[in-house]
């Protein structure tokens, strides 16, 4: 990679950091060569970095030169600074998983780093890809960018589980085993999946041509709303009686064309191996649509709010008469270990009298007649979830006495 290509990589995922509720302020850091290194500006939005803001440095310079200097498996280092990172990382000891995104991302747990000294980021990185820096935020580090902002992402994610949780019954925690099997079932799944060149069209008519490319919209609005990350959230949609259309796994939605949707059969889960790999829940998505002829489409989001509930093992119910009589409540289903037959089985129990579930642990899925519906359903959920946690008010305690 030259320098004209990392800049436009920083300036790229910078935009990844944008959010309804919550601003990030920080650094992107990426390395170039063996020799140099280039960082924006500290303490910047992080979505609004521009060309303008990044320098190139030695890599013999800084706690940033040292850490590439001594970690030559990390190519990438974003710190990232909220008001929920900042408040949650002044007095933590150490952030087990409630989601299993974070065990699968980052490891068995996130330690805190007392400074933003190399000497203090190492031993809190060690066998992890991010930690928490003491009253100052997140930090993470990969070999590649998308990775490096998913795990600030999901660090992220995990804090307001903990500060948000208490507001619904606290949140319950993998066990150390759960965490350290889903971190290696992740590393094992996708590590390198689906990251070859172009794949060729299987044989499609107009209509399911059609089809694909609203699939590519809708994770494009999904993404534009912050329900969609980078490669996280998947969708399908209902072919015919026999096939369905799934989004393919660990691909960034940016950059997902028409002919990398993947067609399976609904009955035997079998795909023609010259497409791509699809998603890792694609056999859920096969259950529901067999479980329910009704539905068309399934969307299932990484959004924060919902992801909160789902670290709390929790529904809850929709107040709006109209809108219970179509949807029911928000269930959640029971906890148990993903791809598993038990997993699939708690999810569609979950899914008998409601259309969205809240999975344990992992996230929302929403199922509708078209994508549309459920797309409109998506956000409007997540909406009300952030406004029962009180998403968007401000953290922080005043210490100010009230008016009489």
């Amino acid at each position: 990679m030259n320098e004209i290509q990392a800049r436009e990589l920083i300036v790229k995922y910078s935009s990844d950091f944008t959010d309804r509720y919550t601003k990030g302020y920080g650094s992107i850091i990426i390395r170039v060569d063996n020799d140099t290194y280039l960082m924006s500006k500290p303490g910047l939005v992080l979505d609004t970095i521009k060309n303008s803001d990044i320098r190139l440095y030695d890599i013999k310079t800084g706690d940033a030169g040292k850490l590439l200097s001594s970690r030559r498996d990390i190519n990438v280092m974003i710190f990232a600074c909220t008001e929920p990172s900042a408040l949650y990382s002044s007095t933590a000891k150490l952030m087990k998983p409630a989601l299993y995104d974070l065990a699968g991302l980052v490891g068995q747990d996130v330690r805190v780093a007392e400074d933003t000294t190399s000497k203090q980021l190492l031993a809190a990185l060690k066998n992890r890809s991010g930690c928490l820096v003491r009253g100052k935020g997140i930090f993470s580090v990969s070999d590649n960018m998308k990775d490096a902002v998913s795990i600030v992402k999901i660090i992220e994610k995990s804090i307001e589980a903990e500060m948000y949780g208490s507001k619904i019954g606290g949140i319950k925690h993998l066990t150390d085993e759960e965490a350290i099997r889903t971190n290696r079932l992740h590393n094992s799944m996708y590590s390198n999946v689906n990251s070859g060149g172009q794949v060729d069209f299987v044989n499609i008519s107009q209509d399911e041509f059609k089809i694909r490319n609203d699939m590519i919209d809708c994770s494009h609005k999904l993404k534009y709303l912050g329900l969609f990350h980078g490669s996280w959230g998947n969708m399908s949609v209902r072919l015919n009686s026999q096939e369905m259309l799934v989004t393919p796994s660990a691909m960034e939605y940016a950059n997902i064309r028409t002919e990398d949707i993947v067609k399976v059969d609904i009955n035997t889960l079998e795909y023609e191996h010259i497409q791509r790999v699809p998603s890792s829940e694609f056999d859920l998505h096969a259950a529901i649509y067999r479980a329910h002829p009704e539905w068309n489409a399934i969307i299932r989001t990484h959004s924060h709010g919902l992801s909160v509930f789902a670290a709390a093992q929790a529904g809850f119910r929709i107040s709006d008469p109209g809108l219970h009589a179509i949807l029911g409540d928000v269930s959640a289903s029971k906890h148990v270990e993903p791809h598993t037959p038990e997993f699939i089985n708690s999810v569609l129990t979950a899914l008998e009298n409601n259309s969205i579930c809240v999975i344990a642990n992992r996230g929302p899925i929403f199922c509708a007649e078209n994508l549309d519906d459920a797309s409109v359903m998506a956000d409007a959920i997540e909406e009300t979830a952030c406004n029962m946690l009180g998403y968007g008010e401000s953290l922080i305690k005043s210490d100010l006495p009230e008016d009489n």
